[in-house]
């Protein structure tokens, strides 16, 4: 850890004689000030349809501010271009970021502004948020919060009530065996049960949590994240295990590393599969553009595996808004974020979407209907006891995020369980 925030504070002092560190934006002789910003929200989904004409809406105020919006939605493309730009000193004044270790080396390098002095200065802004959403921007080796949460979600499982019914089931699985089953019979039905997007390696991420999560609980992560449970682990290897099973038995469809997010989410919005997990983020995408009577779309948990770990989740605060440490841009800089996570924007998201849910405390504006499925979702997290962001957000390497998605890709293309193990541990840095 010692070296990479080392390579780090020399990359980004070559990046503050090079680049200014992002300081020309605001000494522009009396002009605007610029604040660029990073999200994932550039694709046309109800909330970045949404984010984009609320950037627009603060230009046309045209208050001395003016936001660049840099977003770019694929994952993976925006780390590779979120990590290069901090290397040279030259990241966006405002970005999206998950928490945990994956920020940590930028804390520790001083790149991250505390954000907790202005949240205090504001208690009505520091206490619009719920409760609780800040653990993974606080870091014991460095006192304060880096990062304003944005963002909440949960991963569910939703299903066409139809094509279940079509296939004999009146209702959705609640374990992983009754999946199984219900998957067999899709297909024996000539129905796909699911799509994958595994090109975007994340997607199997997200269900490697999930099985976690139902199989070991929070308490799982936490043993992972210490190594007393290893990714080589016999447990773990028989989650890889399921994984496989279920690419090669078909139930994702004929080659899910071809197919990216965006066709698995059409496909369901589109009837031409009968069930999707996802985060609670796809809720509005339901509402706004689901191709039938809404009233067909039902929403569950995802399948548990032990009963002792029926009510555990992924889910959680998924992003923050991190602000890169410059006095010059500082300040305009805060109120850039206060802005985006104002009660008034959420509320705003809420009416556009008709749906969903968000990090901050609000009333609904007066005549929006709220889309049932978001109704269904609040009263199934009423019974959620625990709830854990990716588990590779509490691992104290940075790098297993990555690491862990690329090793698990490879049972799409012909690796076992035990070589996923092998390959995963072959890269970890504390043995």
């Amino acid at each position: 850890m010692k070296k990479t925030v080392m390579l780090l504070l020399g990359l980004v002092l070559i990046g503050t004689l090079v680049f200014g560190g992002g300081s020309k934006a605001a000494d522009s002789g009396g002009q605007d000030i610029k604040i660029r910003i990073m999200t994932r929200w550039s694709d046309d989904s109800p909330l970045s349809r949404y984010w984009r004409e609320k950037v627009a809406e603060w230009n046309n105020q045209k208050n001395g501010i003016t936001i660049v919006d840099e977003s770019l939605s694929d994952e993976a493309a925006y780390l590779d271009k979120l990590r290069s730009s901090i290397a040279t000193g030259n990241q966006p004044e405002i970005f999206i970021e998950y928490g945990g270790s994956r920020i940590q080396d930028y804390v520790e390098a001083g790149i991250l502004l505390d954000v907790q002095p202005y949240l205090d200065a504001d208690p009505a802004w520091r206490d619009s948020f719920l409760n609780d959403l800040a653990d993974k921007w606080h870091f014991a080796s460095r006192p304060g919060t880096y990062g304003v949460p944005c963002q909440f979600y949960s991963v569910f499982l939703f299903y066409n009530k139809k094509l279940l019914a079509d296939a004999g089931f009146s209702n959705p699985p609640a374990t992983l065996e009754e999946w199984r089953k219900t998957c067999d019979a899709l297909l024996a039905k000539g129905i796909q049960p699911m799509s994958l997007g595994e090109r975007d390696n994340w997607r199997a991420g997200h269900f490697l949590n999930n099985l976690v999560m139902k199989s070991y609980g929070a308490k799982g992560v936490t043993d992972i994240a210490k190594r007393t449970m290893n990714y080589d682990d016999p447990r773990m290897i028989s989650l890889y295990g399921i994984i496989k099973e279920f690419n090669d038995k078909g139930y994702w469809g004929p080659n899910a590393v071809s197919v990216g997010d965006e066709t698995e989410g059409s496909d369901f919005l589109t009837n031409k599969v009968a069930m999707r997990f996802q985060g609670s983020w796809f809720i509005p995408q339901i509402a706004a553009d689901y191709q039938g009577d809404i009233s067909n779309i039902g929403i569950a948990p995802f399948p548990y595996i032990n009963p002792a770990y029926k009510d555990s989740w992924q889910g959680g605060s998924a992003e923050a808004y991190s602000i890169s440490n410059r006095k010059e841009t500082n300040e305009a800089a805060i109120k850039v974020v206060k802005y985006f996570t104002s009660p008034e924007y959420y509320a705003g998201a809420e009416a556009y979407a008709k749906g969903g849910l968000y990090v901050s405390k609000f009333n609904t504006k007066p005549g929006v209907t709220i889309d049932p499925i978001t109704t269904a979702a609040k009263a199934l997290l009423a019974s959620g006891k625990e709830f854990r962001d990716d588990i590779q957000t509490y691992d104290p390497e940075s790098h297993m995020l990555d690491t862990v998605r690329a090793a698990i890709q490879g049972l799409f293309i012909g690796s076992t369980p035990e070589q996923v193990a092998r390959e995963i541990v072959s890269k970890e840095k504390v043995k």
